[in-house]
């Protein structure tokens, strides 16, 4: 089958053109439009979305605060049981658990990140849940933080689930993490301690390599995910013996 093209020259009147050239830049105009206010659609639906996280988070503390304020008169019967029944010993450790549990809330209650004060209080539970001690030292509010609280939150859980796995298979009374939030005048200072045992140096040098684990295989993602998230955002993290101790630096916003 043969195919033929055929050209005719003619010329195209100059309104013709204007009217395609118009046409032309009106689409490119109206697109950029269309671009922009889905942009902004997206970004308003992203912020629909971090504020009703927010108010989610919020109305956890809020349960977990009455959930306490309930149990609380029934701890304090428990307690005047024991005494009741001449076992002082019995009594003290129970308020022991009791005020830990009320000393955590109140220490998250101090952040000015709701979301990160929900998983503490979660991990704390978990923790309590698996016969692990949580100790709690608060005194930053992270009013300044840099980063979105999903990626602090992504720190925190990273390095308190490995911390819970250190301890775990010691006996109940040896195991013990610990989580610090301070600050000075330039950046906040997080760390998170276990009861563990030591980490053997030439590991140390390999624990936030993707893919590298003492857990077996398909494990050792969580620290190499700490580390790009901690260096994304201008921060630093480092970690010493004895105890096991992650130590991660993050600058202040401004």
């Amino acid at each position: 089958m043969t195919q033929y093209l055929v050209y005719f020259k003619t010329s195209i009147p100059p309104a013709w053109i204007a009217v395609v050239d118009i046409i032309i830049f009106g689409n490119t105009i109206l697109g950029f439009i269309f671009l922009r206010k889905s942009v902004v659609l997206e970004e308003q639906d992203n912020l629909i979305r971090q504020q009703a996280r927010h108010i989610q988070n919020l109305e956890e503390m809020i349960r977990n605060i009455r959930a306490q304020r309930h149990d609380f008169i029934s701890h304090l019967q428990a307690v005047y049981g024991m005494l009741q029944m001449g076992k002082p010993e019995s009594a003290r450790a129970y308020l022991a658990e009791v005020t830990a549990d009320i000393r955590i809330l109140s220490q998250t209650l101090r952040l000015k990140q709701p979301e990160v004060a929900a998983l503490i209080q979660q991990k704390a539970a978990l923790a309590a849940s698996r016969n692990i001690s949580f100790g709690l030292i608060v005194e930053s509010d992270l009013e300044k933080l840099a980063m979105r609280p999903y990626n602090l939150n992504r720190i925190l859980g990273n390095l308190l689930d490995n911390a819970m796995e250190a301890v775990v298979f010691l006996a109940t009374g040896d195991r013990y993490i610990r989580l610090e939030i301070g600050e000075d005048e330039q950046c906040y200072i997080i760390s998170v301690s276990n009861s563990g045992p030591e980490i053997e140096e030439e590991i140390k040098e390999k624990i936030f390599e993707t893919g590298f684990s003492t857990k077996g295989e398909n494990r050792g993602l969580g620290l190499a995910i700490v580390r790009e998230i901690v260096e994304h955002h201008g921060g630093q993290v480092r970690l010493t013996s004895q105890p096991t101790t992650f130590t991660v630096t993050l600058p202040k916003a401004g």
